[in-house]
């Protein structure tokens, strides 16, 4: 499973221009689990079984909160049929206090759970809101009833704050851990049609997701232009500056409350509680910088070239490098082991170096790959490490687990992927996208892009890095 879910009640999304000129998305997160959603899809059967019409209202705005579902439009007495097999968790009948009038829970299998909302509370030809017991829900329907995909189990209808709009299902789809999820591509999907960029439910595993993984992300664009997600702050960017040379790069540090960006030259721009410790900006490179990795203790950094030249500043310890090296192909990752007694590098043909503590586990080098590899991440602990190839492929060695990919995504179109960050439990990972979108895989947490803000980035996005 690819998963993109905002971890907030009320969504409130702001894009606000700061000083330097550069933009920062900041999406406010709350307390209380749970919406958002362009692109976590899920097999379902359509849950009406006459036709309706419907569109992706997810989100949009209502009085006093934010769509959380799908409106279906069709006509009273339509059958609303159930999505999963299940068992019915709640039944709720309209006392004329809840805007959602008659409605019902269903509890999946799958662990998931389903809303059907605004059920019929007419007498059949009528408007009379009397709700009659036998035009709600269909015979048998309550709680504690199994029911199969596909089974009949209530009246469409306009009870509720549905009255002024006409008959129709609000449906929602709420994850495991209570999280909601726009439902559209998962109804686009159940009719045999595509939706968000999604052709088919894909392979990916499913697993639930976790704020230990991380609670928050950056999104980092060629002129320093920084996006922030989740827990994570913006605090500051070279998104008006005039550089030397493009950004490439970033790196957090373990409080979360700063960063640091790096330039093809080694320039070196430090944000919040992140210290400058040095940078290559006045030395003559062999080949320009591709990236950087910071220390355990944010004390320090390490700069890695295309030809896997390697510059340590502050506490970060030189173990080794590619440097003197005939690689077949150029250097585009690096990752530190645990204790920064080590690291590993990799070329984009999925080569990997081992230097210090690191221990080399596997790579692509001897491996067809259909696009080359863009980046690489190390599990928690140093026990394995994850590459990523520019098509979102993932190649998991040691004790990395494989917990999905883009290609096995069902998208209709992959982007080009730049970079792939770990989640802190080791169980999950992010990968972000040139063109601003990001995806969750495993236990991590989507928490945003660009691309649910509508906004197409200044420059190509680079780097990420996850707040902890």
């Amino acid at each position: 499973m690819v998963r993109r879910t905002i971890s907030t009640m009320a969504v409130a999304i702001a894009i606000a221009t700061l000083a330097l000129g550069a933009v920062a998305a900041v999406i406010t997160t709350g307390a209380t689990p749970a919406v958002a959603d362009t692109g976590d899809v899920h097999r379902i059967a359509f849950p009406v079984a006459e036709r309706v019409g419907y569109g992706d209202d997810w989100l949009g705005a209502r009085v006093g909160h934010r769509h959380q579902g799908n409106d279906l439009m069709g006509a009273k007495l339509d059958h609303e049929l159930a999505a999963v097999d299940g068992v019915i968790s709640s039944v709720r009948v309209d006392d004329g206090q809840h805007i959602s009038g008659n409605m019902l829970t269903l509890r999946g299998d799958d662990g998931w759970f389903y809303y059907y909302i605004h059920i019929n509370n007419d007498t059949p030809g009528t408007d009379d809101g009397l709700n009659p017991p036998e035009s709600r829900f269909a015979p048998g329907i309550d709680v504690g009833v199994r029911v199969k995909a596909g089974q009949f189990i209530a009246y469409m209808g306009d009870s509720g704050d549905a009255e002024p709009t006409g008959p129709h299902l609000h449906f929602e789809v709420h994850r495991p851990d209570g999280m909601a999820v726009d439902p559209y591509p998962s109804l686009r999907l159940a009719q045999g049609a595509s939706g968000d960029n999604h052709c088919s439910y894909g392979t990916n595993p499913e697993t639930t997701t976790t704020s230990a993984a991380g609670s928050g992300y950056w999104l980092l664009g060629a002129d320093g232009g920084v996006f922030s997600y989740g827990a994570a702050q913006f605090f500051g960017s070279t998104g008006g500056m005039h550089l030397n040379a493009p950004v490439v790069g970033m790196a957090a540090t373990p409080t979360g409350q700063g960063y640091w960006l790096v330039a093809s030259d080694g320039g070196i721009f430090a944000f919040g509680d992140a210290r400058f410790h040095g940078s290559t900006g006045a030395m003559r490179l062999n080949r320009p910088i591709v990236g950087m990795a910071a220390t355990p203790s944010g004390e320090g950094y390490w700069l890695f070239a295309g030809d896997g030249g390697i510059f340590a500043f502050g506490d970060a310890q030189f173990y080794g490098s590619t440097g003197a090296t005939r690689l077949n192909q150029p250097i585009v990752g690096m990752a530190p082991t645990p204790k920064a007694a080590g690291y590993w590098l990799v070329a984009a043909d999925g080569g990997v170096f081992s230097f210090g503590d690191a221990t080399f586990l596997g790579s692509t080098g001897a491996m067809r790959l259909n696009r080359p590899v863009v980046g690489m991440a190390s599990v928690e602990g140093g026990s394995g490490y994850w590459l990523v190839a520019a098509d979102g492929g993932v190649f998991s060695f040691g004790k990395a687990p494989y917990v999905g990919s883009l290609p096995a995504a069902g998208l209709c179109t992959v982007p080009a992927v730049v970079r792939v960050a770990p989640s802190a439990t080791g169980r999950g990972y992010w990968v972000a996208a040139a063109d601003g979108t990001a995806y969750a895989f495993g236990d991590a947490r989507w928490y945003g892009d660009l691309f649910v803000l509508r906004v197409h980035p200044a420059a190509p996005i680079v780097g990420m890095a996850v707040s902890r």
